[in-house]
């Protein structure tokens, strides 16, 4: 089990994230805390207001918020489709759904971007250290409640998840060791004004616990180094590693050695990842060519192989939201189900409608997706009249196929398999593209870019 592959294909499988050349990282969000004294301010005026301006100052800044994470999603994408660390965005991506935590409750993009930052700085690091982390992230403390928690009525939340979602999963815990963890984690709060972490002593419960057969004065730390202590955790993190890479789980062997590897390498992931890469299973026919590419996968794998502009901020949101994969508002503390969830009848056809909208630039198809505040429909319809008369420009073919490609059908073929899905169609959609190009006479531009979308529309690439 685990044997190394030496074969040539080993980055294959991460082609569709790093064809493109290297792109400088784009810019720091410019997404800053609130100023202590501005938010004193603001608090003094809404204390004064009438309930009326009371409702108008929080809707005001719900637009803000609303205006920041919509801002926060398009420069993720851009890191993800232009930046040079294509395998840091997709760990920061695999996190973001393991630890999932949502926007739509937290209602502040400030810390939203924090976790974003902290996944991607921790992404191949030290499990306790990022399960650490994460617990005393300001996001997860308002996400599941423990900034309220109190030795005299202690909130589980945090304490079922990280058992149950984050580290152990169901069947390896009991209902006892949840309520001893969530007293152990007492005292753990969110400073408001400096927006991070504290501890706060005069909360937390001082009492003996028991948590997963260890005795003593716990606190949040004990627990979550006792959770990671434990065997299962290595079997259920590197489980789930496997699994997003691969698109299926591993086999009970490969799982015990994968695990193994992992706590005799001091709980780190970056050891483990490179033993991932090269394991000869990762390259069985069962595992190459199953995944169902995600949402985020497909845009962002899409725009890297084409070398393409991503849409704009809200078509490429709204866009993944109606594919269901909403950044930064995962559906529920589980996250995305991933795997064949992705492909419904609907989600199916609009990832070819959007494919159209990628290759040929055509923002008419795109114009359903630019939706806003429903107390504005006029400047939503103005919007999307506008988008319905425009063109992106389109993939820009002379780029990503030589001249000869572009003149020789049989070449051009071949250049097409090898770029967007490197390997080869079915026969009945070879059939389909070798008919559509024998129907014409000398190539031009939009008859190559709708080649790339007819390619774009099979079953072979929805699947990586």
């Amino acid at each position: 089990m685990c044997k190394s592959s030496s074969r040539s294909g080993t980055k294959r499988r991460f082609l569709s994230w790093s064809i493109s050349k290297k792109f400088p990282t784009p810019r720091p969000i410019p997404i800053g805390r609130i100023p202590i004294r501005v938010a004193r301010k603001d608090a003094r005026a809404a204390k004064n207001a009438s309930p009326e301006q009371r409702q108008q100052m929080q809707r005001d800044e719900r637009q803000i918020e609303n205006g920041r994470i919509l801002e926060l999603r398009g420069w993720w994408l851009q890191r993800m489709a232009k930046g040079p660390r294509a395998f840091q965005e997709k760990m920061t991506l695999f996190w973001h759904g393991h630890f999932a935590t949502s926007f739509e409750k937290v209602r502040d993009s400030y810390y939203m971007w924090r976790q974003n930052e902290l996944f991607r700085r921790m992404a191949t690091g030290n499990w306790l250290e990022l399960l650490t982390e994460a617990g005393k992230d300001p996001a997860m403390l308002v996400w599941l409640d423990q900034a309220q928690s109190r030795k005299d009525h202690p909130n589980e939340n945090f304490a079922r998840e990280v058992m149950e979602l984050f580290a152990l999963g169901e069947g390896h815990y009991t209902e006892k060791d949840i309520t001893e963890a969530a007293r152990a984690l007492t005292g753990w709060s969110l400073d408001p004004e400096p927006q991070k972490f504290i501890y706060r002593p005069f909360i937390h419960d001082n009492g003996e616990k028991i948590v997963l057969g260890k005795t003593g004065n716990l606190d949040g730390d004990d627990f979550l180094a006792q959770i990671v202590a434990q065997p299962q955790a290595a079997i259920f993190i590197t489980a789930k590693l496997w699994n997003f890479f691969a698109g299926e789980m591993p086999s009970p062997k490969l799982n015990a050695g994968l695990a193994d590897l992992f706590r005799r390498g001091g709980n780190n992931f970056k050891p483990l990842m490179r033993v991932i890469f090269l394991t000869e299973e990762f390259y069985s026919p069962s595992v190459v060519r199953n995944e169902i590419k995600s949402p985020v996968q497909w845009l962002v794998g899409s725009c890297r192989m084409l070398e393409c502009e991503l849409p704009p901020p809200l078509v490429s949101t709204n866009l993944l939201r109606s594919l269901g994969q909403d950044l930064f508002a995962p559906p529920n503390v589980k996250g995305w189900d991933g795997g064949l969830a992705w492909i419904t009848t609907n989600n199916l056809l609009a990832r070819y409608n959007q494919a159209a909208m990628l290759a040929q630039g055509d923002m008419a198809i795109a114009s359903s997706l630019a939706t806003g505040p429903t107390k504005n429909p006029a400047k939503v319809k103005q919007i999307q009249n506008r988008m319905r008369n425009m063109r992106a420009g389109g993939v820009d073919v002379t780029k990503i196929f030589t001249e000869q490609e572009r003149s020789d059908k049989e070449m051009l073929i071949a250049a097409l398999e090898k770029r967007l899905l490197q390997g080869n169609l079915k026969d009945k959609q070879e059939r389909t593209l070798r008919g559509y190009l024998d129907g014409k006479n000398a190539l031009d531009e939009n008859d190559i870019r709708d080649a790339i979308r007819l390619v774009m529309c099979t079953p072979e690439y929805q699947v990586t």
